[in-house]
């Protein structure tokens, strides 16, 4: 490892052989057992101990696991009425908002790269026809939580996209960002029903 930089995913000495990757998945199995934030801790020195678990599929699920229920729990603090509707491996909301005017649909969004232009159009045209058990008459507006770094053109995106549902996106990493994600909740409430 200090000779060319590359973490050891397995060592061998004499009769002793050891597998980063086996002990990772371990851990990552013991992590969806903590709560949201112990679980992000426990991602946090698991990336920083073996550096090559942030490209293993199963951390990068794990860590959008666990902000999703980080999201979802800070949402339900700020709004006890939230409904949680996601889970692992789900491809549509993750939770939903019941406001005076409307539901707001949340989709949370993990990851490193940049939140893309044709993610966030499959999102709001996903939430435009969905019709939840606890949302009969549909998803007024669209809420998009996401840890990734947020495009330049994302202003003229969300325009194109009011057409379809009126939708904003909050970049959400810990608790200091709940005024912003506060912030969008209410203003996508006060849009709901109105035209464009």
């Amino acid at each position: 490892m200090a000779i060319n930089g590359s973490p050891l995913t397995r060592a061998r000495y004499q009769d002793y052989e050891l597998f980063m990757a086996r002990r990772r998945r371990q851990i990552v199995a013991t992590i969806n057992e903590d709560s949201p934030e112990e679980a992000r801790q426990a991602l946090q020195v698991l990336s920083t101990v073996d550096p090559g678990a942030t490209r293993d599929p199963l951390v990068a699920q794990m860590s959008a696991l666990v902000l999703e229920r980080e999201v979802v729990n800070r949402l339900t603090s700020l709004y006890p009425s939230t409904v949680y509707t996601g889970g692992p491996g789900d491809m549509g909301l993750d939770a939903m908002i019941p406001t005076e005017r409307g539901v707001v649909g949340v989709q949370v969004k993990a990851g490193t790269s940049p939140l893309s232009g044709s993610q966030l159009r499959i999102m709001t045209l996903s939430a435009a026809h969905a019709r939840p058990t606890t949302a009969p008459d549909g998803v007024g507006a669209l809420l998009v939580v996401t840890n990734k770094p947020l495009p330049t053109t994302l202003p003229r995106r969300l325009r194109e996209l009011r057409s379809v549902l009126p939708v904003a996106v909050v970049r959400w990493v810990d608790e200091q960002d709940d005024q912003a994600l506060q912030a969008q909740v209410q203003q996508l409430s006060a849009q709901i029903g109105t035209p464009e």
